[in-house]
């Protein structure tokens, strides 16, 4: 719902500060105010109202999406993490033996004898 350019804005409510413009009864006194300014229809709060619950519906939506991503992020973090401690177990149990740029495939050895 967008803004009605049109219809008329909601004044903010006099606070009991009376250095801004005067007393309350100045104002009443003058006309600047009164409660014909206050007038909003009920069908603008409840279209309003509606509003704000959709919004507060997507927001909700957007969390709860939000919250099962970082589930599963954490999900594959953690089973990165197994598989890298499995990893470095298991070259950690390999005999040492040469080096990957002095090894030669098996197929190259056997045609060399």
């Amino acid at each position: 719902m967008t803004p009605n350019p049109k219809e008329p804005k909601i004044k903010p409510t006099p606070t009991d500060d009376n250095s801004a413009s005067g007393s309350q009864d100045e104002q009443d006194a003058s006309g600047e105010e009164n409660e014909d300014d206050y007038d909003i229809p009920l069908d603008d709060f409840d279209s309003v109202n509606s509003y704000l619950d959709s919004l507060n519906l997507a927001l909700d939506t957007i969390e709860q999406r939000n919250d099962d991503l970082k589930a599963q992020l954490l999900n594959l973090l953690q089973s990165n993490r197994e598989i890298r401690q499995a990893m470095q177990e298991e070259n950690a149990k390999r005999p040492p033996g040469p080096s990957d740029g002095d090894a030669q495939p098996p197929q190259e050895a056997m045609e060399q004898n």
